[in-house]
């Protein structure tokens, strides 16, 4: 992990797995080379992250599958780590400010997905209602980012999926079973049978 301005061509060019002049030919200079790169490594990072949100069966599920995958990603492409949402806050220069700003808004709209995936939770009765969602998505968010930096310190991924477990045990999602009985309770055939 370089940095933005000591990547050189060769990396580049390593990297890609082409030579310099089609580079050169298809994004421009080194700094516009590697700018496409690093928007390449966020939107690919992204989608990953999007996926399980999107198709888990529960928030519970979406959220334990987006960390875990997370991890997946980072200890099977470690070479992409230069790239990723959060360590390339540290590697690109405060003067690349659109890339800065692309790169925020990157972050900014995965934390509004997972924010959206546990309000549906909420409206779903997974979660109890006074939970504060934006709260909740930020720790989410924030879990996610440091769980890039344990696997760059080579913690073991045993450690890491147990503690996604144990982390996602602790945001209040209620199981099916409960999910079940408190609609019932809550349900008017069943108030009318306990007012009887």
């Amino acid at each position: 992990m370089k940095g933005f301005a000591r990547v050189s061509i060769a990396d580049l060019t390593q990297a890609a797995g082409t030579n310099l002049r089609t580079l050169h030919k298809t994004f421009g200079t080194r700094d516009e080379i590697l700018r496409a790169a690093i928007q390449f490594c966020a939107g690919s990072e992204a989608c990953l992250a999007h996926e399980p949100l999107n198709t888990a069966p529960t928030g519970r599920e979406a959220i334990a599958w987006m960390l875990e995958e997370n991890v997946r990603l980072r200890r099977s492409w470690p070479r992409s780590c230069g790239c990723l949402f959060t360590v390339n806050g540290f590697v690109i220069p405060p003067e690349e400010r659109a890339l800065q700003d692309f790169l925020a808004e990157s972050r900014r709209s995965l934390a509004n997905q997972i924010r959206t995936r546990l309000t549906r939770s909420v409206n779903e009765g997974e979660l109890p209602e006074g939970v504060h969602v934006g709260a909740l998505a930020n720790l989410c968010f924030t879990v996610l980012s440091g769980l890039t930096f344990r696997v760059l310190d080579g913690t073991p991924p045993g450690l890491m999926f147990r503690s996604i477990e144990l982390f996602v045990n602790g945001l209040g999602f209620r199981s099916r079973h409960s999910q079940l009985e408190s609609r019932e309770r809550g349900s008017p055939r069943t108030r009318r049978k306990v007012a009887r």
